[in-house]
């Protein structure tokens, strides 16, 4: 059977069709790069190799190292190069030198964003989307696996309101329903002739990091959050899931923290929209949303400045699944489908970036 051909018309009215429906969002490191590309692995890479050579490491912790450089000159795949990593020291070592690094990029454009002198990508995207909220449902679940806090800046300039599932003063305990209620008020409301007090919850976003935070810890075996310290006390952990075979266990040590309420949401979604995302990280885009998309037909949007094999081979098994990313030879935009023959191409629109893609798809 001959596919039919993708016409602008045709990919303009089903990608308006798509947030007809409140999608779980996800975004990537793409989102933090488009502000200042040092939040890049390549940047982060070249960080630690100059970094953990200058540590006391031992013989073996050298031998791991050289291991993972070893990697690096066969692959450019930073991931799967740390893999070499098993050492609990050097494992440290390596989460104390990245959050370094995090903190100093993020600490260069921190100021800038919550004042609203520099835009962070997504927050014209992320303000539709929290304002069309519907009165029945008021959450907007959204995950990332970013160490950095730009979107928690960036929502507090444009005035959105989020939870990340900590709540308390200084040293935040995790606890989720306690984080929501922060989110409810209390209105008079009239009731045949009386007037009657209820509880109202406020629009917001419902922030899942899954890889830990620039502020989030481990103390006493409990995971906390808090804003006191760059460098942390000895007996206090960071809690950042880094690159590698080590990060899994880390992730299934503190499962219940960092993705349980995770999973949750995303069982309960049918709609998913992908922003900056590479899909190489399997513990975040897992079975259950690969199976919804490819099987369920779920509908989906992925918006990205670069397209890969990894998500062209989601595209391509998935029918609901649109790609809106970069041109190959140029800034025009390219979108694809799999239920049409080819790709869209579309000369002198830079749609794979947020703020164009809103004002040409949702309007002024």
């Amino acid at each position: 059977m001959n596919k039919s051909i993708l016409t602008q018309e045709i990919a303009y009215a089903a990608i308006q069709n798509f947030f007809s429906v409140k999608p779980f969002v996800l975004f990537a490191t793409g989102t933090s790069c488009a502000v200042d590309i040092n939040f890049g692995m390549w940047s982060l890479e070249q960080w630690l190799k100059k970094q953990i050579p200058s540590l006391p490491l031992s013989d073996s912790q050298m031998l791991e190292w050289d291991g993972v450089i070893l990697a690096l000159g066969k692959s450019k795949d930073f991931e799967a190069a740390m893999n070499s990593i098993n050492d609990e020291e050097l494992l440290s070592a390596v989460i104390t030198k990245t959050a370094e690094h995090v903190l100093a990029v993020d600490g260069a454009n921190a100021s800038e964003i919550l004042l609203g002198t520099k835009e962070w990508p997504a927050i014209n995207l992320f303000s539709r989307l929290v304002n069309a909220l519907p009165a029945e449902n008021r959450v907007l679940h959204v995950a990332t696996p970013n160490y950095d806090m730009l979107a928690e800046y960036a929502f507090t300039n444009a005035g959105l309101n989020y939870i990340t599932g900590f709540w308390g003063g200084v040293i935040r305990q995790l606890d989720w329903l306690q984080s929501e209620r922060k989110m409810t008020y209390a209105e008079d409301v009239l009731v045949g002739k009386r007037s009657q007090r209820t509880t109202r919850l406020k629009n917001h976003i419902r922030l899942y990091k899954v890889h830990g935070s620039l502020n989030t810890y481990v103390f006493n075996g409990n995971v906390i959050e808090t804003d006191l310290w760059d460098e942390p006390p000895e007996e206090i952990e960071r809690l950042m899931i880094t690159p590698g075979a080590s990060k899994y266990e880390r992730l299934h040590e503190y499962r219940g923290a960092l993705l349980a309420e995770y999973d949750k949401a995303i069982k309960s979604h049918q709609s998913f929209l992908f922003l900056g995302f590479g899909f190489n990280d399997k513990q975040l885009v897992n079975n259950t949303i690969v199976d919804k998309l490819r099987n369920k037909k779920s509908p989906a949007l992925i918006i990205t400045r670069d397209s890969n094999d990894r998500v062209e081979a989601i595209v391509k098994e998935s029918a609901n699944t649109w790609l809106v990313c970069k041109s190959e030879i140029d800034d025009s935009t390219r979108i694809c489908n799999c239920q049409y023959a080819d790709w869209l191409v579309l000369p002198g629109k830079q749609l794979w970036q947020f703020d164009k893609f809103v004002t040409e798809i949702l309007g002024e």
